[in-house]
């Protein structure tokens, strides 16, 4: 785990860390008057000091964590996402480790546990978040868990027209969902599943890529992969100053009313 300068990219420190798989983000999570930054990978979960990079703590009893980022979702609170590997590996635990997780100081000691887990929401890489009271998992079929994310139970479950691989974003009374498909289903906040619109960025016929292959895959396992990534996948999205950005593997789209 590595701190840079944003002024001149010079490293601020460096921390040694086990190794484990893991494609998330570090997050910065505020901490009463502070702040750490959190780590979410395969069998862990870990708090660093900011300023330092010294470990403040670890948490150990999870399992398929290392997919999605340990978004903030108030002081000292954050949501984990799990899923089981693609051979059903740490399958049981990864359904004991979706949900929001908090740390918090006792006797000069941090102390990392869970508030609540639910075992419904399995997500595939889009990070769950949390909005005016309620949180959000979107599984890899597109199916919208929506929960409680003060005691974690059911608000509803539905399906929206695609899975996502990019983070849902919360603005206004609205929750977006970028479909990996290039469909962006905008749902009502709140408590009951509503869409209001959903935009396609393309159409099956008109991608904005040529995915016409060059030869045949000489394995089953080359021929899955070449089909999952044979169309564009809406990888990222973020809003600055009014604009919504969104990213492919190679296109970059900005909207704007």
């Amino acid at each position: 785990l590595t701190a840079v300068s944003k002024a001149d990219g010079s490293e601020l420190w460096k921390t040694d860390r086990k190794s484990r798989v893991s494609w998330s983000s570090p997050m910065l999570v505020p901490v009463d008057k502070t702040f750490q930054v959190v780590c979410s990978s395969a069998g862990s979960v870990d708090g660093y000091d900011p300023q330092s990079g010294k470990q403040l703590w670890t948490y150990e009893q999870v399992g398929g964590n290392n997919k999605t980022s340990p978004l903030p979702a108030g002081n000292g609170q954050f949501l984990i996402g799990a899923s089981p590997g693609r051979e059903g590996d740490n399958n049981e635990l990864a359904k004991k480790s979706n949900g929001l997780f908090e740390v918090k100081q006792q006797d000069q000691t941090w102390q990392p546990q869970f508030v609540w887990t639910n075992a419904s929401p399995v997500p595939s890489w889009a990070t769950p978040i949390v909005y005016q009271g309620n949180a959000y998992w979107v599984n890899r079929v597109g199916v919208v868990y929506c929960l409680n994310a003060t005691d974690g139970k059911e608000v509803y479950t539905s399906r929206i027209k695609e899975s996502c691989w990019a983070t849902p974003v919360g603005l206004g009374d609205h929750i977006y969902f970028f479909g990996k498909n290039g469909v962006t289903t905008v749902l009502q906040a709140g408590n009951e599943f509503k869409v209001v619109a959903e935009n396609e960025l393309w159409t099956e016929d008109a991608p904005p890529v040529n995915n016409v292959p060059t030869a045949d895959e000489d394995s089953e396992e080359r021929r899955r992969s070449a089909a999952m990534f044979s169309r564009p996948t809406l990888y990222g999205a973020g809003i600055v100053n009014g604009y919504l950005l969104l990213r492919t593997g190679s296109q970059l789209y900005c909207i704007h009313q």
